[in-house]
């Protein structure tokens, strides 16, 4: 039996696979950071740092040993030879150790499920040029004799990868186009007309009004931004019920001094409407978090509206530009076409990873907080942050929402009623998570004359009139399906219908105003 054991562990391939095993496990285990805060919470703080360390030193271990059985079975010819008792327990123990290490990072994989999962292939993305470069030089200069053809072929391999992946990190590869129509955001005091592209460029919106053509682009200062994410604020009067379209060109290489740019794309023409008549309806959405297809499934069964109303919680969390751009960007543009206003409310979601502070700008957005005055109401658009306290291990220290909410409660407070139906739109409907701003917020709900709260967050679906003001909240993403719904406004009171993505009706309700 030993004598079986010994020829496994110098056999060539068993050796080559179980090196290739032990080196991914730290990089793949680095790709699946953003699960790591709760197994932290549950262990201790920095538990994850340290079993990442032990994988690189499991991985050195695990070279050592592969590098010295091929040394010790190429010297007997490749047969079998009498292992040590010392070298044989160094072969079991990296065989255990990359076992144990494959079996973490694939479980941190399975739990960050299919939400999560794809922010890990991003990070794995990112680093995949130089990471392929790495595995593939060590394996060469590990494994392959460095004589004669050696020589040669781990040359020519190296220099072959090396110059992909320096192709591949200066120029982008593949087609370039935009994701879906763009989203046109009420922002309260303009249009933000935000589009989204597969690539980095510069992106403008092209009209005509009153006789005068217009092409305008984004940028900042004179400066065309080069991002996947573009936003053109435009006055109201300017884009409602016009048309326009929007463009973009790629840009290869933005230097100090000139430049490269690539594929130039402009989109169709659409007809933007703008519905100020008292009978009007919104789709609602919330809690979509990155299932498109659920979400169009119920949208499909949820009838015609005039204008969108997303509430927020698009994704587990906004690490990057192009997770923006799918499940927000995107999502809006496709349930809008392009044609129809679109109110954003954030969800406590988009309140997380590096990219949530360039949301704001990204989709034009001044504040997330906000009033949209049109026609016989009012819209009160809140931003409740975060749900939990900013000392949070999930925040990482980056957030001081304590504050925050407190300037917006003050800007509530200096709100003052104007005769107008009144609608208060809010991703979570406590508003906020400290006690007595959420009372002062409801006091101010009452003293504006506030006749309904739109929100999401809880997954569930549900109408509550038993209080002062009715709360409906959308189900979204929910244990048993998706659901969207529908909020019909008219002079005698506000309609609520909602759907699941089989068409199945779950409301059909109306309350006065």
């Amino acid at each position: 039996m030993k004598k079986r054991f010994d020829v496994l562990l110098t056999s060539g391939p068993y050796n080559v696979v179980l090196w290739i095993f032990a080196v991914i496990a730290p990089w793949m285990f680095y790709a699946c950071r953003s699960g790591q805060v709760f197994i932290d919470i549950a262990v201790f703080d920095g538990f994850c740092l340290t079993l990442f360390w032990l994988m690189i030193a499991s991985a050195a271990f695990t070279t050592v040993t592969a590098v010295k059985n091929l040394r010790a079975a190429f010297a007997a010819k490749f047969e079998c030879y009498n292992m040590t008792r010392r070298r044989r327990a160094a072969n079991v123990t990296a065989l255990a150790l990359t076992a144990l290490f494959t079996v973490v990072w694939c479980v941190m994989l399975i739990v960050m499920g299919a939400e999560s999962a794809p922010i890990a292939g991003r990070v794995l993305s990112s680093t995949l040029p130089v990471g392929l470069l790495t595995v593939t030089a060590a394996f060469l200069l590990i494994f392959v004799p460095v004589t004669g053809k050696g020589k040669k072929l781990v040359a020519f391999i190296l220099t072959i990868i090396a110059a992909t992946s320096l192709i591949t990190s200066l120029y982008p590869l593949g087609g370039y186009k935009f994701l879906a129509a763009p989203m046109v955001i009420d922002n309260g005091s303009s249009y933000s007309v935000v589009f989204a592209t597969s690539g980095t460029g510069t992106g403008y919106i092209e009209y005509s009004y009153e006789g005068t053509d217009y092409k305008i682009y984004d940028n900042e200062n004179g400066r065309l931004n080069n991002s996947s994410i573009h936003s053109i604020e435009v006055p109201y009067a300017h884009l409602d019920n016009n048309s326009y379209k929007v463009g973009s060109t790629r840009v290869i290489d933005e230097l100090s001094y000139g430049g490269l740019s690539g594929k130039s794309i402009v989109s169709q023409s659409y007809d933007f409407k703008r519905l100020y008549a008292e009978n009007r309806t919104y789709l609602c959405v919330s809690d979509w978090h990155t299932m498109l297809n659920d979400a169009y499934d119920a949208i499909s069964h949820i009838g015609e509206y005039d204008s969108v109303i997303l509430l927020g919680d698009a994704l587990p969390g906004l690490q990057f530009e192009e997770e923006a751009a799918q499940y927000i960007v995107k999502f809006g543009g496709d349930v809008s076409g392009g044609v129809k206003p679109v109110i954003y409310a954030r969800g406590n979601h988009e309140t997380r990873g590096a990219y949530a502070s360039s949301l704001a700008s990204a989709l034009g957005i001044e504040d997330f907080y906000t009033q949209i005055v049109s026609g016989d109401y009012r819209f009160i658009v809140l931003d409740s942050g975060e749900d939990k306290i900013d000392a949070h291990p999930e925040y990482g220290g980056m957030v001081d929402y304590a504050s925050y909410r407190k300037e917006m409660i003050n800007w509530l407070s200096s709100l003052t009623p104007d005769g107008r139906k009144t609608v208060i739109i809010c991703h979570d409907k406590n508003i906020c998570l400290e006690d007595n701003l959420r009372e002062q917020a409801y006091a101010d709900f009452n003293r504006l004359g506030a006749s309904v709260i739109l929100a999401g967050h809880n997954h569930t679906l549900s109408l509550d009139t038993s209080g002062d003001i009715p709360v409906f909240i959308d189900g979204g993403k929910t244990k048993s399906g998706f659901i969207a719904s529908r909020v019909s406004l008219s002079a005698d009171g506000i309609s609520f219908y909602a759907v699941d993505e089989l068409g199945t009706p779950l409301i059909d309700e109306k309350i006065e105003w």
